[in-house]
């Protein structure tokens, strides 16, 4: 019986499940495991090795780069948002299965490592734009998976709000706070496609270009339709003229005025 006592036990109802009860394993994080199952069959270990550089090559190189994003990354999804979190969940079975072998025994990385490989490591300029290649190519690989022929982009601003002398925050009068004033592009299905971080004091539009248009050709390249959405900021005739010289399809809102109001009364 003594012996029974420290082995897992089947649950009748499912035969899938076992309970078992060791301290010192505890996780609240379980269902990470699913997302480092679909994170192996997208190929994201690969896309990290292909476009992320490792400054510490002949260095101490204990904790592979793969180890760091993902626990960086997944602390996120848990919702651990400070990086101070990172000394209990480095002791985390969770944290330390999702990792490489490396990592099963010693552990995740502390809190000092984990701040110094997001705020210089993946601050690197080359490192900077290959996150943004990562992702886009992690998407496409998802979109390959059910892949309609007509794709609908929506484009917008908001707001990030800041306390203190932040580098290029600015005062938005719309918003009426200090901030940073991001561009984002999504798709129908709630992707976020590209981003770019703006200062705070810059139409809603600027930078439309630099985020659509790449997004437009890429898609039409793999033989879809493209549809764009977004609101009345983006009612400028530089992007009508963008879309239809690429037959594109657009509804965006037109803004509010007296002539227009009057043109339409009677509908």
């Amino acid at each position: 019986m003594g012996e029974k006592q420290n082995q897992p036990f089947q649950l009748s109802f499912n035969a899938s499940l076992k309970i078992d009860f060791q301290g010192s394993r505890i996780t609240s994080d379980g269902g990470l495991i699913l997302v480092r199952e679909l994170d192996e069959r997208l190929g994201f270990g690969e896309l990290i090795t292909q476009h992320l550089a490792d400054s510490r090559r002949g260095k101490n190189t204990q904790l592979p780069l793969a180890d760091l994003l993902r626990q960086s990354v997944y602390s996120r999804i848990a919702g651990y948002e400070d990086v101070n979190d990172a000394e209990r969940l480095s002791k985390d079975p969770t944290f330390r299965l999702i990792g490489s072998e490396k990592i099963w025994d010693r552990g995740a990385a502390l809190t000092s490592r984990v701040q110094t490989f997001e705020t210089d490591m993946l601050a690197e300029e080359e490192n900077f734009g290959s996150l943004a290649r990562i992702k886009r190519e992690l998407i496409g690989k998802a979109e390959a998976l059910d892949s309609p022929q007509r794709v609908v982009l929506d484009m917008d601003s908001t707001e990030i709000p800041v306390y203190g002398e932040q580098e290029n925050s600015a005062y938005n009068g719309h918003f009426e706070s200090t901030c940073y004033h991001p561009l984002l592009l999504f798709n129908r299905e709630g992707y976020c496609l590209a981003a770019k971080l703006r200062p705070g004091n810059v139409h809603s539009a600027e930078d439309w270009e630099e985020l659509l248009l790449p997004e437009i050709e890429r898609q039409q390249k793999l033989g879809k339709e493209v549809v764009f959405r977004a609101d009345a900021a983006f009612a400028k005739p530089e992007i009508y003229e963008a879309l239809e010289e690429r037959g594109g399809k657009y509804a965006i809102r037109i803004p509010s005025n007296d002539s227009l109001e009057r043109d339409i009364a009677e509908f």
